[in-house]
């Protein structure tokens, strides 16, 4: 009976000490958010992270607050520590699509192009509707060189989601740097027509028609992107001047 009592109490104990644990995340996650909503990016980094450390009993949270510290390193444009927050949240959760991608990212901002291909194909097998990773997956395939293989992957995504601009105008570019920039102009128009807004596409679709030696569609490009993005608008004069001598 003692025996049974030492063991109901030791668990009990722990029972505690897990509960308190999660109690104590839960408290500092409300300071992390609340530093992070004024501004305080450190203290709430720092906050992420000791929540990591005290929840190690409890997974979910841990990855959690290691994937928001990932978050906001990469905001604030320091992609080596995010991409080892990512790396950190993905031991206690590998199974999460978000932080494969995210850490995808971070590793394509360092132009280690190989492994974020790598990190954003496992983002995938883990959710096949997860459409930025399969975005992300045709980015670094057309940053790698292989233009075959994002022309594919733009494909695929137009075919599963017709309404959705950037494969249509990200498609265009890889088909202009493989040199045919002839078929690239209809799906630069689609991704204008999806959203008029986005100076990008504006860009991209002078860059295509410069290619062609078509500087009045170019010039009209450019017309249209003063009107959106005056500096981009200016870079993109200055390419058109130059093909024009």
């Amino acid at each position: 009976m003692a025996s049974f009592l030492l063991v109901a109490g030791s668990v009990s104990a722990t029972s505690q000490t897990s509960g308190d644990s999660v109690k104590e995340a839960q408290r500092l996650t409300r300071v992390a958010q609340t530093a992070q909503h004024q501004g305080r990016y450190e203290d709430a980094i720092k906050a992420y992270e000791t929540i990591a450390v005290i929840a190690k009993t409890s997974p979910q949270i841990a990855a959690s607050a290691l994937l928001n510290a990932g978050n906001i390193y990469m905001a604030s444009g320091r992609f080596a520590q995010a991409a080892n927050a990512y790396r950190a949240s993905l031991i206690f959760d590998p199974n999460s699509a978000e932080t494969q991608n995210n850490l995808g990212e971070a590793l394509g901002e360092l132009k280690q192009y190989k492994p974020a291909l790598g990190a954003f194909q496992q983002a995938v097998s883990l959710d096949g509707a997860f459409v930025k990773a399969r975005y992300n997956m045709g980015v670094t395939y057309d940053k790698l060189g292989q233009l075959k293989y994002a022309e594919f992957v733009y494909r695929i995504l137009i075919r599963d989601h017709p309404d959705f601009p950037l494969a249509y105008d990200s498609l265009g570019v890889a088909l202009s740097k493989s040199g045919r920039a002839r078929e690239s102009i209809p799906f630069h128009q689609k991704a204008i027509s999806l959203n008029p807004k986005d100076p990008s596409f504006y860009f991209n679709s002078a860059i295509s028609y410069l290619m062609l030696g078509d500087l009045k569609n170019a010039r009209e490009q450019q017309q249209q992107l003063q009107k959106l993005d005056p500096l981009a608008a200016q870079r993109l004069a200055t390419i058109i001047g130059k093909h024009q001598k």
